[in-house]
């Protein structure tokens, strides 16, 4: 295996655990939603709650804070939240009902206190 085939495997490997872990944590934030413990209009919104609960105030994309003129500060671990669900083939066509279902894919948000003005060195 070459250098670019492992680093795509661990990337995609890494992918596979963050989202097993949103999973987890989306789970959680939905059952205190349904008890009434957390006041939110959806799964992200109750995660970006729990995400504030830190001083964080402010979550946008890596590319929403660089078109600010922002910069992400080195090191910074982005949070994670479900992105817009994307209609792709179901990999398991003997379990799929329908030839399409919804993927819902990671979105990576840095907050205010993971920025800095203009560029790093």
């Amino acid at each position: 295996m070459s250098f670019a085939q492992d680093t795509t495997t661990q990337a995609r490997n890494a992918y596979k655990v963050r989202r097993e872990e949103l999973k987890t944590l989306s789970r959680m934030v939905k059952l205190q939603m349904k008890m009434g413990a957390i006041d939110a209009a959806s799964v992200n919104d109750a995660l970006i709650q729990l995400y504030s609960a830190d001083g964080h105030s402010e979550f946008k994309t890596f590319h929403q804070w660089k078109a600010l003129g922002k910069s992400i500060l080195k090191g910074s671990k982005a949070f994670a939240v479900w992105g817009s669900p994307k209609e792709i083939q179901h990999p398991d066509p003997e379990a799929a009902e329908d030839d399409e279902f919804k993927y819902w894919p990671l979105c990576y948000l840095f907050s205010d206190k993971q920025v800095t003005e203009g560029r790093q060195s």
